[in-house]
């Protein structure tokens, strides 16, 4: 997952890297400019949910104000070096979403944006029963009917995506920019596909009833949601019946001809 960090001082700079590399987490460094004329990338839909951090600056609250007047949504939290309630106050009423005191890890770090995104999305608890699945919020790799379902890093940002919007349809730009966005190495778009297929595959092969639970919306993209009873009723008819092996030796090897 992409996090945006600003932290103009080199030594937290480096030492918040390693921290959010603990956390698995993949830092976009951005400076004043982000402020001054970039905000308009953190208004599409799939850089929506990358969390912002800032260190303490003269005009943080400043920047806040701005970012969520110009429709940012991200998360937005802040770093301090010493504890300062009124400060606090201030960040949080212009608009920032948490405003922590470190040093912290980064697996702290990672658990409070996680409460925010999923709140963000509506979601109250920390995981979300979809069919055969069920999905975590916390980082873990989903379940299929109670066994987990091993997936990578990027397999598991994708089925972020599409469990934090379920039922909903996420288009496949959405989830291009919230799994790769402003990476320096970005594939070919056609690796959400590929990646979707996978994770297809693997939930089809551990539900007992077969279903894959992603679909594919024609034209406007994907959305985690199980098949109904009457759909898997007609899957199972559609299914090609096996040979009987009860017959001759002959017959079994023509049948498996």
């Amino acid at each position: 997952m992409h996090i945006y960090l600003y932290e103009p001082r080199s030594n937290a700079f480096h030492g918040l890297l390693s921290k959010l590399d603990e956390a698995e987490w993949e830092p976009v460094p951005v400076d004043d400019d982000l402020f001054d004329r970039d905000l308009d990338l953190l208004g599409r839909d799939g850089y929506a949910a990358r969390p912002v951090v800032l260190a303490e600056h003269p005009k943080l609250v400043e920047r806040i104000a701005r970012l969520r007047r110009s429709g940012c949504r991200n998360p937005i939290l802040v770093l301090r070096l010493v504890r300062n309630p009124q400060a606090a106050m201030q960040t949080l009423d212009a608009g920032a979403d948490d405003d922590i005191v470190g040093p912290l890890t980064g697996l702290e770090l990672r658990s409070r944006v996680n409460a925010i995104t999923r709140r963000f999305h509506g979601h109250a608890a920390s995981c979300l029963r979809i069919g055969d699945l069920t999905a975590y919020f916390d980082g873990r790799d989903p379940d299929v009917a109670g066994k987990p379902m091993k997936l990578s890093q990027r397999e598991l940002a994708i089925f972020q995506q599409l469990a934090l919007s379920a039922p909903r349809v996420v288009s496949k730009s959405v989830i291009y920019d919230a799994v790769y966005g402003m990476a320096q190495d970005q594939p070919f778009d056609k690796v959400i596909d590929v990646y979707i297929c996978r994770i297809r595959k693997k939930i089809e092969s551990m539900s007992p009833t077969g279903d894959p639970h992603i679909r594919t919306i024609r034209g406007r993209g994907y959305k985690l949601t199980p098949r109904t009873a009457p759909e898997l009723d007609a899957v199972r008819t559609d299914r090609p019946r096996l040979p009987n092996t009860s017959g001759s030796p002959h017959e079994v090897q023509k049948a498996q001809l």
